[in-house]
Formats: C-alpha cells, sequence, structure tokens
C-alpha cells in the first residue's frame, strides 16, 4: 500500500499545480507569432436569420486580430482576442485549481488588477495534449461567454479547426443593420417563451502559420 500512495502522490501533484499548466499553455501560445486563417461563420441567434459568411483572419501576436468579410459578420467583440490576452500577460492573472471535469483540468484566472476588462476566466485543459478544450471568460465589455473548442491539424500549435460561443442574447450586441430588420420584423409577443441563449460557430480552414 504504501508503494502505491508513493506512485499516486506525484500524480496528485501535478493535477493541483494550475500555475504550471498555465506557464505550459503560455509557452505553447508563444510558438506562434502569427498567422492567416479562412473563417464560415454561422450564427444561430433567436430571431435573427443570417446565411454563414466566410472571412479571412490575420493574427499577430500577442493579441492583435483583424477580421475581414465581404458580408455582415456576427462575432462576440473581443471574442477571439480575450483568451489570447490570457496568455500574452500570464502575470497579469493568479491561476487557482477548480477541480477536474470529463480528464479535463479546470483553472480559474483571477485577474491582478481591480481595473481589468476580464473579471473572471475559466479553462477547461486536457493536461496530455495541452489544449484547452473550453474557456468561459466573464468581462465587462462583453457579460460571460462560453466558448468550445475542435483541433485538428494544427493542434501542435493550439490552433482550433472549430470554435463554438455561446453567449447571453440580451448582453450582446448585434450589428445595427440586423437590429433594425429585427425591430420591424418581430411583435412583442414573439420574443415570449424564446430562448435566450444564442451560439456562433466558426469553422477553420487554410492556415498559414509564421
Amino acid at each position: 500500500m504504501k508503494y502505491i500512495l508513493l506512485l499516486l502522490f506525484p500524480l496528485a501533484l501535478q493535477a493541483q499545480n494550475p500555475a504550471q499548466t498555465f506557464k505550459r499553455l503560455v509557452q505553447k501560445f508563444n510558438q506562434v507569432k502569427s498567422y492567416e486563417v479562412v473563417a464560415t461563420i454561422k450564427p444561430q441567434i433567436p430571431l435573427i436569420r443570417i446565411l454563414p459568411v466566410k472571412a479571412n483572419i490575420h493574427f499577430s501576436y500577442p493579441s492583435n486580430f483583424q477580421v475581414k468579410s465581404a458580408g455582415i459578420s456576427i462575432l462576440p467583440k473581443n471574442g477571439f482576442s480575450e483568451l489570447p490576452l490570457l496568455f500574452s500577460k500570464p502575470d497579469d492573472f493568479t491561476a487557482i485549481a477548480s477541480g477536474t471535469e470529463n480528464n479535463l483540468e479546470i483553472i480559474t484566472l483571477l485577474p491582478t488588477q481591480n481595473d481589468s476588462n476580464i473579471i473572471l476566466a475559466k479553462i477547461w485543459v486536457d493536461v496530455s495534449s495541452l489544449l484547452v478544450i473550453k474557456s468561459q471568460i466573464t468581462s465587462r465589455s462583453n457579460g460571460t461567454i462560453t466558448c468550445e473548442f475542435d483541433y485538428n491539424q494544427e493542434k501542435s500549435f493550439g490552433l482550433p479547426s472549430h470554435m463554438k460561443f455561446v453567449m447571453d442574447v440580451n448582453k450582446f450586441k448585434i450589428p445595427k443593420g440586423l437590429a433594425t430588420d429585427i425591430n420591424r420584423t418581430s411583435r412583442p409577443n414573439e420574443t415570449e417563451g424564446k430562448s435566450k441563449k444564442g451560439s456562433i460557430d466558426v469553422y477553420f480552414s487554410k492556415y498559414k502559420v509564421n
């Protein structure tokens, strides 16, 4: 029994060391200085009907995103940049262990400054592959946005093949053109019983990583 306890003890320490896991995530993030990718954006927002839109996204370290699209793209403001912001400024956050879920290590990140835009962040990490599978970020500008990540060919860089944003529609800023359409075609009773949650799927292809 003593031998079993000795074998398990280092594993327990590893699972309860969120600062070390966060540091390794930061090191992986630092591999990529810039990339370009084609994104297909598919929103599912209550009372809004909009076709999928293609966009070209350019990222440059540490958290600069440029999204160019020919159509109206619906994305959470700063939705792409908030997670990289956590990794680009690791000293601005304190990592705290928050248990596990489905074999994923949950880490809560608390800002060290009171004036930070990010109020609270949680990330679900696959420690074996060092990938963020899910994030839940509460910020002053966006409210709470949950994002789920899937990975394919570029997972060695930590770059997802798919992101699914889930947000509270009441706090989500709809582009003005679409908001006008809603006001013109919707009636007060049409919103009763409707889900207040919306989602946006973003599929990535043709990565060019530098």
